[in-house]
């Protein structure tokens, strides 16, 4: 994201108005919001299986107990 912001910031200043650009500054937003939304869902899993992990559990299947004879 910090590559994205400058860029936006400075696209966003240009003094051009013409189509293509605004087309440019569209799929740069939409790619930068959907690599926001990547690392945030990988990052919130990533919180959960470690919050399990330091429970003893296993992070796919919590509510199995640790000496579960059925795993």
């Amino acid at each position: 994201m910090l590559v994205f912001t400058p860029l936006m910031l400075i696209l966003n200043f240009l003094p051009i108005e013409t189509e293509p650009w605004l087309w440019v500054k569209v799929a740069i937003l939409g790619t930068g919001t959907i690599i926001l939304i990547v690392w945030a869902t990988r990052f919130s899993l990533w919180q959960r299986d470690e919050y399990w992990r330091e429970r003893g559990r296993d992070p796919k299947h919590p509510e199995r107990l640790p000496n579960d004879p059925a795993n």
